[in-house]
């Protein structure tokens, strides 16, 4: 076999990436002659940023309802073939990474991406697996049932089998920028391709006095809204953003259909249920302040509660003057302020770029995937991870999608070598 030609070539040496050549070594007691291209100067480079350099690996409760994507009925099928028992075994007895888990939700021992990054890289090492850093992906051309793969410093590569694992367009110093839609673009059909935009972001608000929310933290529940109906709603810990705006992972959990909504043209906002109680206790509760703390002003009694400028907000949003004295509220008033409290209206004007999304919605559609992650007819070609039209919530489902794709298409090829 010449030394540009080989069994499988991955293009993306990223989380997907890394573990289908991983996957596929071992399947192949590691005879199958694998090169892992990346235009970065390692591998890794964005796993290294997941979980805030912690690495949330997987999630037990991973099922179809915690994804978007445009093909439930293919999701479910590759979850299920690969699960989250499968990952972590998979990382704790062929990887060595020793897991922890909190809540639900799988870390490595050690809460560092870099332990992850390690393991895979000194497994594909030791199993011969090759690599080809520095020099980005320029053009593939499929003929005679191979594909030519040409990076941007003129090195060519052929193999039998090609797995795109190139992310989406989030984080794009790291090398993700959408690319896979220009090197498929004379292979995959233009129907089948799903326009890039971010999916866990923040949110984005021009509300009068919002930015000087910024920095505090509350502990509640949020639901998009398009004036009409509940859209989607998570619960969690709500950050208001310097730029004017929420953040936190509930919010980003529901940003990916508030920005859909958005591009649309249409103007979602975000009721913030600021404390996580229900409007009747609230108002027993200022009652009782009322009662208590009279002679206070509406922020001096509700000291202990909430900061004194998210008060300050609050009280604004329900009409009524935070220096008010609290024994002078009414009973309509409280009323008010209880029912701000637990149903903040947050107007949504935008959502946080590339730079600011921890993924991504968009890429190749699923429908037109096999269940081992190969495009349709296009036998040979697999699509895994991020460059799929499938992006889940917080907590671990990313990277679960990312084990279980790679995975099917590792299986995919290993029966075809």
């Amino acid at each position: 076999m010449s030394n540009n030609v080989f069994d499988c070539i991955i293009i993306g040496a990223g989380a997907s990436g890394l573990f289908a050549a991983s996957v596929l070594t071992k399947i192949t007691s590691g005879k199958t002659k694998i090169l892992l291209i990346d235009g970065n100067g390692r591998c890794g480079k964005k796993l290294a940023l997941t979980g805030s350099g912690r690495c949330n690996l997987s999630n037990r409760n991973a099922s179809v309802d915690k994804y978007h994507t445009d093909s439930p009925e293919v999701l479910k099928k590759c979850l299920d073939s690969f699960d989250y028992k499968e990952a972590v075994g998979f990382f704790e007895d062929t990887l060595g990474v020793a897991t922890v888990c909190d809540d639900g939700l799988y870390y490595p021992a050690t809460y560092r991406a870099a332990t992850v990054i390690d393991s895979l890289r000194f497994y594909l090492d030791e199993s011969g697996c090759e690599f080809s850093f520095g020099s980005k992906c320029a053009k593939i051309f499929e003929k005679d049932g191979s594909f030519d793969v040409i990076l941007e410093n003129g090195d060519r590569f052929t193999a039998k089998n090609l797995i795109i694992a190139t992310g989406g367009c989030t984080y794009p110093s790291t090398g993700s920028t959408g690319s896979v839609k220009t090197l498929l673009k004379e292979i995959v059909d233009t129907e089948d391709l799903v326009g890039f935009k971010p999916a866990l972001t923040s949110l984005n608000s021009k509300m009068p006095g919002i930015k000087a929310l910024a920095g505090i933290r509350c502990r509640g529940t949020v639901e998009l809204t398009d004036g009409r109906s509940v859209i989607d709603s998570s619960e969690g810990e709500v950050i208001f953003s310097k730029e004017g705006g929420i953040s936190g992972i509930c919010v980003m959990d529901i940003s990916g259909k508030a920005a859909a909504m958005l591009d649309k043209g249409i103007k979602p906002s975000v009721t913030v249920n600021l404390l996580g109680l229900s409007e009747s206790v609230l108002h027993k509760m200022f009652e009782d302040r009322r009662a208590k703390f009279g002679e206070r002003s509406i922020t001096g009694a509700l000291t202990g509660l909430m900061p004194r400028v998210l008060c300050e907000f609050v009280c604004r949003y329900a009409s009524l003057e935070p220096s008010s004295m609290m024994s002078d509220l009414s009973d309509k008033e409280i009323n008010a302020l209880a029912a701000s409290v637990c149903a903040l209206k947050i107007s949504v004007d935008g959502y946080g770029g590339t730079d600011k999304a921890q993924v991504s919605s968009g890429g190749v559609k699923l429908a037109s995937m096999k269940e081992t992650m190969q495009y349709k007819s296009h036998k040979g070609l697999y699509i895994i991870g991020e460059a799929l039209n499938v992006d889940g919530r917080c907590g671990g489902y990313n990277l679960q999608w990312a084990w279980s794709s790679a995975a099917a298409a590792a299986k995919g090829v290993a029966a075809d070598v």
